[in-house]
């Protein structure tokens, strides 16, 4: 029986409700799509933090150079003020040169260089490179092998000529070079001795030479074939005049210098290096990665990038885990290995000076955690060092140098998405401003130094960077130059970012830059009531062109559209009178979206700018919307 209705009986109303988001960070792309906090986004391609924190869009790119081959990296030697410019393509090293119009062009300088990614570091206003098949230095005019300018070093000092006294070990030989010099002392006993011993025998056919000193203090030097021969099998220089005793006593008389075999593809095969020294100065070349000697790095003499002394070297854990990279802490090397056993894959060095003035590099710790994964993943950001491992960036602290726990990870936004990608060892990065860059697979993934967040699905971490991520970035390899972001492509082109200071820059090489901020999927608060969306508000970023679409996700529709939008501001050097507008204020615009999503149980809100030289942001969004009946089946 109908239920009679009572006059003046009160009826329910049905109140509205309104969910507002503001206050955005980054991406979340490792938590389920209704778990993201409601600042963040699941899904947010080629978008970025504005200054101020809002999400904008991205600017695009734009080709500066075409070479030939791959792009393997990027390097910068200063010099007398002056910056000298290398790119490295295929085997060719390219000198870059930017003209008067700002147009850039390149010419071959070197065109044996190995067809892989490379490493370089400047000291003594020279560059010095590595690729894994030979060691280059750069003087701003040529390229050349190390090894055409390694120190000679002298080897001994006091050395009797006929070989029956010790002498006394000087310096170690170079690896870089078979050269080396034996310093003799004539006496009394010995200076009738025209037979001289050297160090080493099997010489090479390069030229001996010796210096004879005289009693003016001058050298005198001393040919082969005419003043004295060799025996090189044997390794013995004899004189046709016996040099005699030293004219000054306790001083050496005769210096012999001569070659044997080098030992240069020690150095040569090492493929990445940094700058660390005694107590943290940056004044030696660490080198290591040779597939030789994976668990084995060299450093350089002194302030002397030519000089490997061949007792200047470090065993670090097993072969089977090959040193990944370096990070410099305070004053501190830490060096990362791949994967030991045992899990201890962060050695901790310090350089000091022992009783005899020596360079010595002491293991002071050694670190329990994941191995670093990509050889060109470590960069500082903040003055924290940043490194790729197969579950995600992660940083070193000084607690962590200290032993109290292993490196934090700093990429758990982001952490699902790079753990699916494959071959990790290609990943390459660079900091550039306020963002550690990180090219993996045709995606940028940028961590945001000035976002910090604690996570507690992460509580062994202190924080989190927030995340973005830059689909379609074919990157071989990125760096920063002049404060822009560049990257390499496999095909020889170098493109560069542009600063997004004007319209038509929010391109990709011609084509518009498509973007997007995508809410988490809600419930509105319930999961047992059914829902109505009445309407929706989106806070535009002002532009003086700009605007979108507004699409929303149901669990009834899919991206339906709901409202596209201009947001213009008037500007007599960009007039469109096809979107002519009088507004002229610069302040957020309102915009809303009438269509209604009925008797939904969960709602997306998708806004989206996929148009030609337009720049994009959001500052907030606004969802009114009233609570129906139960969910039925």
């Amino acid at each position: 029986m109908p239920k009679r209705i009572v006059e003046n009986e009160s009826i329910p109303e049905v109140s509205t409700r309104a969910v507002t988001l503001e206050k955005f960070r980054g991406v979340d792309l490792s938590s389920s799509v209704t778990n993201v906090a409601a600042t963040r986004s699941p899904a947010a391609p080629n978008m970025m933090p504005s200054a101020d924190g809002f999400p904008v869009k991205r600017p695009g790119w734009h080709a500066v150079l075409t070479l030939e081959g791959e792009v393997h990296g990027a390097y910068t030697l200063v010099k007398n003020g002056t910056a000298h410019r290398l790119v490295h393509a295929g085997t060719t090293l390219y000198k870059v040169t930017v003209g008067e119009d700002g147009a850039e062009t390149a010419a071959a300088v070197y065109a044996e260089m190995a067809d892989r990614e490379s490493s370089g570091v400047q000291l003594n206003e020279k560059l010095w490179l590595l690729d894994g098949k030979t060691y280059l230095v750069y003087d701003g005019e040529t390229v050349q092998p190390a090894s055409a300018v390694a120190t000679v070093p002298k080897i001994t000092i006091a050395k009797a000529p006929n070989g029956k006294s010790g002498a006394t070990s000087y310096l170690p030989v170079n690896l870089l070079t078979g050269k080396r010099t034996d310093s003799y002392r004539g006496t009394e006993e010995t200076k009738a001795e025209t037979v001289y011993y050297l160090s080493f025998n099997a010489l090479t056919d390069t030229a001996v030479t010796a210096q004879v000193l005289q009693a003016d203090g001058s050298w005198a030097a001393k040919a082969e074939g005419t003043d004295f021969t060799v025996d090189r099998p044997l390794g013995k220089v004899t004189f046709k005049t016996a040099p005699g005793k030293s004219p000054v006593d306790g001083e050496d008389n005769v210096q012999i210098t001569y070659e044997v075999a080098d030992r240069a593809d020690t150095i040569n095969k090492c493929r990445f290096c940094i700058l660390y020294g005694v107590s943290g100065a940056l004044d030696r070349v660490f080198a290591a990665g040779s597939p030789d000697e994976p668990n084995v790095d060299y450093w350089s003499e002194w302030s002397d990038p030519a000089y490997f002394g061949d007792v200047s070297y470090s065993i670090l854990g097993q072969e089977s885990s090959p040193i990944m990279g370096y990070s410099v802490l305070a004053d501190t090397l830490v060096t990362h290995k791949q994967g030991e056993e045992n899990g201890r894959n962060a050695f901790v060095r310090k350089g000091e000076l022992d009783s005899d003035g020596f360079a010595v590099f002491k293991i002071t710790n050694v670190i329990q955690g994941d191995g670093a994964v990509a050889t060109r993943s470590f960069a500082s950001l903040n003055s924290e060092p940043l490194f790729l491992t197969a579950r995600g960036v992660y940083a070193l602290t000084p607690s962590d140098v200290t032993g109290e726990r292993y490196a934090q990870e700093r990429s758990w936004y982001i952490g699902a998405a790079l753990t699916r990608e494959q071959a990790l060892e290609k990943a390459c990065a660079t900091v550039w401003g306020r963002f550690y860059v990180l090219a993996v697979n045709g995606t940028l993934y940028l961590l945001d130094g000035a976002q910090k967040s604690y996570e507690s699905k992460n509580p062994y971490s202190t924080y989190q960077y927030e995340s973005y991520y830059w689909p379609g970035i074919p990157a071989t390899c990125v760096w920063v130059e002049a404060g822009a972001l560049r990257f390499g492509t496999a095909g020889g082109e170098v493109r560069e970012f542009w600063p997004g200071t004007l319209a038509g820059q929010y391109n990709d090489g011609g084509q518009p830059v498509t973007a997007y901020w995508c809410t988490p999927l809600m419930n509105l608060g319930t999961w047992s009531n059914v829902k109505s969306v009445t309407n929706v508000w989106v806070v535009g970023k002002p532009y003086s062109r700009s605007g979108g679409e507004m699409y929303f996700i149901t669990n009834k529709d899919y991206e339906r559209l709901g409202r596209s939008y201009n947001i213009d501001i008037f500007d007599w050097n960009d007039i469109d009178f096809n979107r002519f507008t009088f507004n002229s204020l610069d302040g957020p615009v309102v915009v809303p979206m009438r269509k209604k999503a009925k008797k939904i149980q969960t709602f997306q809100l998708k806004v989206e700018n996929a148009r030609p030289n337009e720049p994009f942001g959001l500052l907030a969004i606004q969802i009114n919307f009233k609570v129906g009946g139960l969910v039925k089946k």
